[in-house]
C-alpha cells in the first residue's frame, strides 16, 4: 500500500514538474521575443489613416457636423453622459482647438512618432469626436475605438515608423534579457490576443445573427442588401443581384466564412487564407456598399495583425521573385 502511494506521489510530482516546465517554456518564449510586429505596424498605419480621414473628410463642414451648434443638438450630446473633450466648453475656439489637435495626433499616430503616447491620445480624441455626433458612426468607428484600448499595450511602432527610424539612427536596441523588455513583450502579446479575439467576436456574432435570419437561410439576403439605395452603387449593383445563383452562393459563403473564421486561425498555415478571404469580403462590401467604406477599411486593417512576421516575409520574398522574373522577361534593347 505504501509502495503504491509512493509511486502515485512520484507520478504526480513528475506531472507537476512537466506542467511547470511547459509553463516556464511558454513564458520564456512570449517574453523573450515579440511576434507580429509587421502586422501590428500595418494595422497602426491603417487605423491612423482612417482616424485622419474622419477629420479631413468633412473638414469644411466640421462646425455643422461636430461643433457647438452642430446638427446633433448640444443638449442631446451632454445628456448622454459619455466622456468627451468637446463637452468641456461650448466655445467655438475650444472646439477648433480640440478638433485640429485630434487631426494632428491622428497623423502622428499613423507615422509612429512617440507611438505609445500617441495611441492613448488618439483614442481619447477619436472617442471624443465620435461621442459628439453618434449618428455619423457606421460600426467601424466602434471597432476602432475598442481596439485602440488594446493597442496601448501592443508594440505597434517597431516597424514603418518614425520611432523605429530614430532608434536605428541612435543605434538603440533593448536587451531581450531585461525585465522591462520581457514585461513589455508579455503585454504586447496580450494586446495582440485581445485584438484578434475582438475580430473573431465580430465575425462570430455576425455569423450567428445571419444564421437566424430567414433571408440568409434561403440565400436571398444579399439580393435585398444590394438593392438598398442608401448604401448601393447605382447602375453597378444590378450586375450582381440579377444573377440568382451567384447571389445564393455568395450569401451562403459569407455565413460559412464568418462562422469558420475563428477556427481557421487555430492552424497557422490557414491564417493567410483566412485573412485573404476576410480582405476580399470587405473589399466587396466597400465596392458594392459604398456607405460602409470606413467599416470595411477598419476590418481590413484589423485583420492585418493576424498574420505573423514570417508570413509577411515570405510574401515579400515571393513578390520580389515575381518582379525579378518579370524583369528578366522584358525585352532588352541592343545598341546597333
Amino acid at each position: 500500500m505504501t509502495e503504491n502511494l509512493l509511486i502515485a506521489g512520484a507520478k504526480d510530482s513528475a506531472m507537476l514538474h512537466r506542467i511547470k516546465a511547459t509553463a516556464y517554456s511558454w513564458l520564456d518564449h512570449f517574453s523573450g521575443r515579440r511576434n507580429a510586429l509587421i502586422g501590428a505596424s500595418l494595422t497602426r498605419i491603417v487605423l491612423g489613416a482612417l482616424g485622419l480621414y474622419y477629420y479631413l473628410r468633412d473638414y469644411f463642414d466640421r462646425s455643422f457636423l461636430w461643433g457647438p451648434e452642430a446638427v446633433w443638438p448640444w443638449q442631446n450630446f451632454t445628456d448622454g453622459g459619455s466622456f468627451s473633450l468637446y463637452s468641456v466648453s461650448k466655445s467655438e475656439t475650444w472646439f477648433q482647438l480640440v478638433f485640429h489637435s485630434g487631426a494632428v495626433i491622428a497623423l502622428l499616430f499613423m507615422l509612429g512618432w512617440k507611438t505609445r503616447a500617441m495611441t492613448v491620445l488618439h483614442y481619447v480624441f477619436l472617442w471624443s469626436l465620435q461621442q459628439r455626433n453618434p449618428i455619423l458612426l457606421d460600426g467601424g468607428d466602434n471597432a476602432a475605438a475598442i481596439v485602440l484600448v488594446f493597442f496601448v499595450f501592443v508594440d505597434s511602432g517597431s516597424r514603418f515608423s518614425l520611432d523605429s527610424r530614430a532608434r536605428r539612427k541612435k543605434q538603440l536596441k533593448q536587451s531581450a534579457e531585461s525585465m522591462r523588455y520581457r514585461v513589455g513583450s508579455l503585454l504586447h502579446h496580450a494586446g495582440l490576443m485581445a485584438v484578434i479575439l475582438q475580430v473573431c467576436t465580430i465575425y462570430l456574432v455576425s455569423g450567428m445573427a445571419k444564421v437566424q435570419g430567414e433571408r440568409w437561410q434561403n440565400g436571398t439576403a444579399l439580393y435585398y442588401i444590394l438593392r438598398v439605395g442608401e448604401f448601393g452603387w447605382p447602375d453597378v449593383n444590378h450586375f450582381l443581384y440579377e444573377h440568382a445563383t451567384l447571389i445564393v452562393v455568395m450569401s451562403y459563403a459569407t455565413v460559412f466564412f464568418q462562422l469558420a473564421f475563428s477556427f481557421l486561425l487555430l492552424k497557422r498555415s490557414l491564417r493567410p487564407f483566412a485573412v485573404t478571404s476576410g480582405i476580399l469580403l470587405h473589399l466587396g462590401i466597400a465596392i458594392f456598399m459604398t456607405g460602409l467604406v470606413t467599416f470595411s477599411a477598419t476590418m481590413i486593417g484589423l485583420e492585418l495583425i493576424i498574420m505573423g512576421d514570417g508570413h509577411y516575409q515570405r510574401l515579400a520574398e515571393k513578390a520580389r521573385e515575381l518582379f525579378e522574373k518579370r524583369g528578366n522577361l522584358l525585352p532588352v534593347a541592343h545598341a546597333d
